[in-house]
């Protein structure tokens, strides 16, 4: 009531004038800017959650699935953010399994660099023991079949473990070249 008389908002008015409040609370609110912990700062322009894709060779036979808990798609580079993602190749001449807390898909979808906490498993093969692989990067070129790293690297089957500075895995040609400071120790056993 203003001066006596009763003021009536007809609700197209009050539709507005909340659209043009809205409005101002946008320009005026801070919005968070979204950066990655992996140190990549974009607006993502879609997330998925609970990603599993498997890929399939030209027989149309299973390669391998990669599946994550969060997938965080970047469009200003279209590159792919993955959260614990995890790899397996479901080769059985090359049964590998990687796990980490944080990946990256590059724009073509050939190459996929898994960050923090890597974890590669080889299972078990004709009775022998699984052989783990620890390190905090790696670098997978599935289709090639081409592991590399420039971090330091843990290997363990069973009792035995071999340390290096760097690797390149070549599961194709069957190749497996360490370097930098290579140590182990044997347990024979095996």
């Amino acid at each position: 009531m203003i001066g006596g008389h009763h003021i009536h908002w007809p609700p197209l008015a009050l539709a507005a004038l909340l659209a043009l409040l809205g409005f101002w609370l946008n320009l005026v609110g801070v919005r968070p800017n979204i950066v990655d912990n992996a140190g990549f700062g974009h607006d993502p322009d879609y997330v998925v959650e609970r990603f599993d894709a498997l890929a399939f060779d030209v027989r149309g036979e299973p390669r391998h699935r990669l599946a994550a808990e969060r997938m965080t798609h970047y469009m200003d580079d279209d590159t792919t953010v993955l959260d614990n993602p995890v790899f397996v190749s479901t080769d059985p001449l090359d049964p590998v399994d990687v796990r980490a807390r944080r990946a990256l898909l590059s724009a073509d979808r050939r190459h996929v660099h898994f960050m923090d906490q890597v974890h590669v498993s080889r299972r078990s093969q004709a009775g022998r023991e699984p052989i783990t692989m620890e390190t905090e990067y790696l670098h997978v070129t599935p289709d090639e079949r081409v592991m590399r790293t420039d971090k330091g690297v843990v290997f363990r089957q069973g009792n035995s473990t071999i340390t290096a500075s760097t690797l390149f895995a070549d599961g194709k040609a069957g190749v497996l070249s360490l370097g930098g400071g290579v140590r182990g120790t044997y347990d024979r056993t095996h």
